[in-house]
């Protein structure tokens, strides 16, 4: 490695400090978290790097990469928002029709379905009323001609002959 490659190799850091819990022990939620915000700022500069070091026709094969990932995902948003919103609602039991729906508005800036806007949506839309059969001799659809009233054997005999005497 010559002398500017190792300039612009980022050292291994320690952190300064580890998050603390309650105890006064390191919190491995926390020590989780910094490690991984410790990935992404690594990450982030070796791709500036690499995006340094490129020859053009390099920079152009990934910049067409990016430009054809970006025109696929357009066609395909729209159909990836209305899935999303027909198995949000599926799961929460109501019944959507997303063909009515303004799916730009369901679409994060990355062209992808943002989950968090389609299920607070999902969530304010209220479940159909459950379609239960009306009963006879049940609730407020008791009594009325040839209805059983009680279970007197002298009132059932009279139900059955149809008032009149066996």
């Amino acid at each position: 490695m010559d002398e500017a490659q190792e300039a612009s190799v980022p050292a291994a850091v320690e952190p300064e400090a580890r998050p603390v819990g309650d105890s006064g022990e390191a919190s491995p939620a926390g020590e989780v978290e910094m490690w991984r915000k410790r990935a992404q700022d690594i990450e982030a500069e070796l791709l500036k790097l690499r995006q340094e070091h490129m020859t053009d026709r390099e920079k152009a094969l990934a910049q067409a990469r990016t430009d054809g990932r970006s025109e696929a995902l357009a066609e395909m948003s729209t159909q990836l928002v209305v899935a999303e919103v027909r198995a949000q609602a599926a799961a929460a039991g109501v019944s959507v029709e997303p063909e009515f729906l303004n799916l730009s508005a369901f679409t994060g800036e990355d062209g992808r379905p943002a989950a968090d806007r389609i299920a607070a949506y999902v969530a304010r839309q209220t479940p159909p009323e459950p379609a239960v059969p009306q009963l006879m001799g049940a609730g407020h659809h008791r009594g009325g001609r040839g209805a059983v009233t009680s279970m007197d054997p002298d009132e059932l005999a009279d139900l059955i002959s149809g008032g009149r005497f066996i």
